[in-house]
């Protein structure tokens, strides 16, 4: 790694549990002895689920060799047919993985190159994954959990490839067990795999060949994408339709292409299902009888393979049709060609907690607390040169008292709303507020708080005296919301891309529920025409920190251990919400947003 490059970026990561790859595997080829991961051991709180009663069902640690006498760590190319779903519900995360291997820069960013199960081999191997701004290196051995003979999670179709089990390792490694990573949001794995910014689109809201254009446009630029059918219920996740698709399961779109006739233009999309098994039987799929009449060049050149891998092809009107939300993740500069990319946008970033008693005021819904929450500013300073065609845009002004419901996810937005807000947009500042709360899946796995911003826009206050005002309680009950990123939802992230006149504005970052203590990351982007400052203020620094005492109201109560973590805690708070401005945490770079 290079020693001038920033610590945190993927040249430089951060070593997770302070492990350096390249020490412990010179160490263990000195030795001649197999690397052994204490920090992450082949046991069953690795596997971070009841151990199985029964005897036959027993899991052994095995590595690569003594699993397939024909191991590889990567065959001669990776192919989004090779990753398999084995016996844990994280179709999230491979489907997320299928995507990534459709993009070979994208791919060594996460799985480094030169890395083999006969060269240089000491059973140790390292990947790297996007955490809340930074790049962290993550080394693992290479036993894996097997019952009776098999890999009990992720694998290789051709059984002898075992890079996407490693991998799936060192996330679950990352993030505290494999059980951490059953359910989730595909846009979790493809911001992990990329440092990019995922988002929802709901595919009634566009005709199918303009959701055709705007998917093969994302490709062309090195966006991941996915989609899934939403269930309705619970007991519809994993049910199979009439035509072959699994309902709330994540698929992988891995291509975009259309066949030209006389008098007809098909539109097609490729999917991927990471279980490897259970295709779509319809139209255009592997068995079709529309391929019967379709030049054998074409059929060779679009790849159409009539075998049980997952992978099939499906006209973009029957896609409309079944399937009801795609997840897009555009890719960052860490891990895009700058050189291509069609529009440019400058990132700061900050991080922070939300301390019960503190600065965790919860919604709209709690005015006497609401104005404790962490407090952002957002000057706006110029207009965007030239107005972007991107339907997925939104305007301000929408702030109506609902937002501080909590997200009902069987509720779609209304394509006719939606529409009509388009008709709004003039020439304002791009803008794009991206909050993320962290660490919740190694603390509660799938407890996700219910978490919203909102932006107000401040007409007193100027850059010189913004970062040193933080708005009371006075001026959250007298001011409405000039925009927010809608409803309180129990997921990873919310984001909202909207224009916004130019001035000064301030965000507030909340959890539904006042005093329910979380970490969040939250990320500005903004066009380069414009002038972004993103200046972090919270109400609560009425707290007195040095190096032997806190003074707050809740820490009365607190033992010496307790008392220290929330020194830690506060002290961490402290420098990255308030007046921290390191690079570490607050960076501007350019990239392209699709």
């Amino acid at each position: 790694f290079s020693d001038s490059a920033p610590l945190g970026s993927t040249e430089n990561p951060i070593k997770f549990k302070d492990q350096d790859f390249e020490t412990l595997q010179a160490e263990c080829l000195k030795s001649g002895v197999l690397f052994s991961d204490p920090t992450f051991p082949a046991e069953q709180k690795s596997i971070g689920t009841p151990e199985d009663p029964d005897p036959k069902k027993a899991i052994q640690w095995k590595r690569p060799k003594e699993i397939s006498k024909n191991a590889v760590f990567v065959e001669d190319t990776t192919a989004t047919t090779d990753i398999c779903q084995g016996q844990l519900g994280n179709c999230w995360l491979l489907a997320a993985l299928s995507c990534l291997t459709a993009h070979p820069s994208l791919f060594m960013k996460v799985v480094p190159p030169n890395q083999s199960l006969s060269d240089r081999y000491a059973g140790i191997f390292h990947f790297k994954f996007w955490q809340y701004g930074e790049w962290v290196e993550v080394v693992v051995d290479d036993r894996l959990p097997v019952r009776e003979g098999r890999l009990l999670f992720s694998y290789s179709r051709t059984r002898n490839e075992f890079w996407s089990a490693l991998v799936e390792k060192a996330y679950a490694k990352l993030i505290g067990s494999y059980g951490s990573l059953k359910g989730g949001n595909i846009s979790e794995g493809m911001e992990d795999f990329t440092g990019g910014i995922a988002r929802s689109l709901e595919i009634s809201s566009r005709t199918p060949r303009v959701l055709w254009r705007s998917l093969a446009a994302a490709l062309s630029r090195g966006s991941l994408l996915s989609c899934f059918i939403q269930a309705k219920s619970a007991s519809d996740i994993g049910k199979v339709t009439g035509e072959g698709l699994i309902k709330g399961h994540a698929y992988a779109i891995t291509d975009a292409d259309k066949l030209t006739k006389p008098s007809d233009e098909i539109l097609l999309l490729r999917l991927r299902n990471p279980w490897g098994f259970i295709e779509y039987c319809g139209p255009w799929s592997d068995k079709g009888k529309e391929w019967e009449n379709v030049d054998p060049t074409e059929k060779e050149r679009i790849e159409v393979k009539c075998v049980e891998d997952g992978e099939f092809w499906i006209s973009a009107e029957d896609f409309s049709n079944l399937f009801d939300v795609v997840e897009l993740c555009s890719v960052n500069p860490d891990s895009y060609d700058e050189e291509s990319t069609p529009a440019s946008w400058a990132i700061t970033e900050h991080e922070g907690c939300w301390l019960p008693g503190s600065s965790a005021g919860g919604s709209r819904k709690y005015n006497k607390t609401f104005w404790k929450n962490p407090q952002y500013t957002l000057v706006l300073k110029e207009k965007d040169e030239n107005e972007d065609e991107d339907d997925d845009d939104d305007v301000g002004d929408d702030g109506e008292d609902g937002d501080d419901e909590m997200e009902d996810p069987t509720v779609t937005p209304d394509p006719k709303k939606r529409a009509e807000k388009q008709k709004q947009k003039v020439k304002r500042c791009t803008v794009l507020v991206e909050l993320l709360q962290k660490n919740r899946r190694q603390r509660d796995k799938l407890n996700f708080l219910h978490i919203a911003f909102h932006i107000y826009k401040v007409l007193y206050l100027s850059s010189f005296n913004v970062s040193n005002t933080c708005l009371d309680r006075s001026f959250f009950m007298k001011n409405r919301p000039a925009c927010r990123s809608g409803k309180y939802k129990g997921q990873r992230g919310v984001w909202r891309k909207m224009r916004l006149d130019p001035g000064t504005y301030v965000i507030v970052v909340s959890t539904y529920r006042p005093n329910i203590p979380g970490e969040f990351f939250v990320r500005t982007f903004s066009k380069i025409g414009n002038t972004l400052d993103c200046t972090p203020e919270s109400p609560a620094a009425t707290l007195t920190l040095n190096s032997t005492v806190i003074v707050t109201h809740t820490s009365l109560y607190l033992s010496e251990a307790e008392l220290y973590v929330k020194y830690k805690t506060l002290q961490a708070a402290y420098k990255t919400s308030w007046h921290h401005t390191n690079t570490l945490w607050e960076k501007k770079s350019y990239f392209s947003l699709m």
